[in-house]
């Protein structure tokens, strides 16, 4: 009788016991197998359109900002304020076969590259981060020296950079729009002589249309509806 009766009573204090919603950190390991997978499965967006502005300090001052068409590797780069004047006729360059070059695709590090040590995960309202400092198997002028994990898509949502010809770093931020993951900020600092010079890039309103007219990657400019600016 005392066995059923404590029986009845965790039963019932089990039902009537609050649910755990706190989230809970992953093993390293099973981060990285996830991540793993969810690069093998990421895709581009193969038409894409997204303003950015560029700003420099060191040796050359530099404000401008930008409108990018691009359609596979064909990129039409539209230069509409400098210094913050707006142009009368935006600069227009067309570049053929130019890989975009901040994609996951480019940037993103494999494991089998580099040596991945579990630095600590970080609390995101309702999940965990995952850092982890990276070391290359083998030398790269170009190397990850840090990456974060999102905890979601258990995609790269920051990745810290470093580079051996000029003393140079950086960081690249991405996050996701409507389904893809795309990059939002990228900065670099670099030592050149005795100057230290720095680049900052900004992206915003992305836009993923169906189709570009023909004239965007002609001296035309492209007849394409854009949503409000501003950064999302």
């Amino acid at each position: 009788m005392i066995a059923l009766l404590l029986a009845i009573g965790l039963t019932l204090a089990a039902a009537n016991a609050p649910a755990d919603t706190e989230p809970h950190s992953l093993a390293p390991g099973t981060v990285l197998a996830r991540y793993a997978a969810a690069l093998e499965n990421v895709k581009e967006p193969r038409l894409i359109s997204f303003d950015y502005t560029l700003e420099q300090t060191g040796r050359r001052m530099l404000a401008q900002t930008h409108r990018v068409f691009r359609d596979g590797n064909d990129e039409r780069d539209e230069t509409l304020t400098v210094d913050g004047r707006p142009l009368t006729h935006p600069l227009v360059r067309i570049f053929r076969g130019r890989r975009n070059r901040y994609t996951l695709a480019l940037l993103a590090p494999r494991l089998g590259d580099y040596d991945f040590a579990y630095l600590g995960a970080h609390k995101d309202v309702h999940h965990f981060d995952y850092v982890f400092r990276l070391t290359p198997k083998m030398h790269r002028p170009f190397a990850i020296t840090t990456m974060t994990i999102d905890g979601v898509r258990f995609l790269p949502i920051a990745l810290d950079f470093a580079t051996s010809g000029s003393a140079g770093s950086g960081s690249i931020a991405f996050g996701s729009n409507e389904h893809w993951w795309v990059p939002y900020a990228a900065s670099a600092r670099a030592t050149m002589a005795t100057e230290v010079a720095t680049e900052r890039l900004t992206f915003y309103t992305y836009r993923f249309p169906r189709a570009l007219p023909p004239s965007t990657f002609s001296g035309g400019r492209p007849a394409i509806d854009a949503p409000p600016a501003g950064a999302p």
